[in-house]
């Protein structure tokens, strides 16, 4: 999906004067390639994020395998050459509100981290 949305944008669209006019009322339609894109990444990353913490009722080791899945995933896309997936779910796993989670971190296999470092590109 990732190669997909890639090769749909429109290198003109990337430039600082037509998408700094995209949130004018009017110009909707601009850079539309380059937003779709960044839509993707967002989904992506609120989906890791909402696995990881959406569920107040999740114990750390829940939250563990959830973690250490997504880790899976990007190591997955990784190998199947799709390098801004992994890219994304390794941010989202680094951001403060999971990478904070000691009882979860604490809890993950020795090497986790260690694969989290492999995995991001």
């Amino acid at each position: 999906m990732d190669a997909e949305l890639f090769r749909k944008v429109v290198p003109s669209q990337c430039l600082g004067s037509t998408w700094g006019k995209r949130n004018k009322p009017s110009n909707e339609h601009l850079a539309h390639t380059v937003r779709a894109t960044i839509d993707h990444f967002r989904r992506v990353a609120s989906l890791v994020v909402t696995t990881c913490l959406g569920d107040p009722s999740m114990m750390a080791q829940d939250r563990v395998r959830v973690v250490e899945r997504w880790i899976q995933v990007a190591q997955e896309c990784k190998i199947l050459k799709n390098f801004s997936s992994p890219r994304t779910v390794i941010s989202v796993l680094q951001k403060t509100s999971i990478c904070h989670l000691k009882n979860t971190w604490g809890k993950a296999l020795k090497n986790l981290r260690s694969a989290i470092a492999k995995t991001s590109p």
